[in-house]
């Protein structure tokens, strides 16, 4: 199993904020046109100022017949209970509720008022920047000792080193749980060869 430092970020630093919406009273095609002019998949639905229901491209196309497009109103067919989050939802939150209930986005609501949007592509799109894959970043892994402030001496000397520690993971093996640092910057071998000479086992450097 591998585990994500995502608790600490929240939703609200990732979320779509500048939302297309329609209203309840709109017809099934408003919303087929409006998510094809957009490229979007999932249309939250307002009746004035109120999040009130969400329809998506998915439950249109499953549930709608083509004689009926003329004859359905949003109202008629939007999910009225919607797992949504507020601004102070993390990622990981975020995460897990996506996956546990099959969704594909979460609303972000304040209050009742509708302040974004959370999709899978926006989940994927954190995750792949906090790993720091898309900034030419390494990868060193470790197995840390079974002392108190084993970790901190390992960031110690990523630092001490030049390097900076963009994220942090878990492998959870048999016998180990592996440790992996994703790290901007420094001399990446300097840092795997202290780490050997102060014991540290399974050190190792990828990409």
């Amino acid at each position: 199993m591998v585990l994500f430092i995502l608790g600490f970020m929240r939703i609200e630093d990732w979320m779509t904020s500048s939302v297309i919406t329609i209203g309840p009273e709109a017809s099934i095609r408003d919303a087929l046109e409006t998510m094809r002019q957009h490229s979007i998949r999932h249309l939250p639905v307002l009746s004035g100022d109120s999040f009130v229901g969400l329809v998506s491209l998915g439950d249109l196309k499953q549930s709608i017949l083509a004689s009926m497009i003329e004859h359905l109103k949003i109202s008629d067919v939007m999910v009225r209970e919607v797992h949504c989050a507020t601004r102070q939802t993390s990622l990981e939150q975020a995460a897990r509720i996506i996956h546990t209930f099959g969704v594909g986005c979460l609303p972000v609501l304040d209050a009742g008022r509708l302040i974004g949007i959370l999709t899978v592509r926006d989940i994927l799109k954190a995750f792949i920047e906090i790993m720091g894959v898309l900034q030419g970043s390494c990868r060193i892994d470790v197995v840390l000792k079974q002392v108190p402030g084993s970790m901190d001496e390992v960031i110690g000397v990523i630092k001490a080193k030049g390097g900076e520690v963009v994220s942090v993971g878990m492998t959870i093996g048999a016998t180990d749980t592996l440790h992996y640092f994703r790290v901007m910057g420094g001399d990446v071998g300097a840092m795997a060869d202290e780490l050997n000479e102060l014991g540290y086992r399974g050190v190792s450097v990828a990409d």
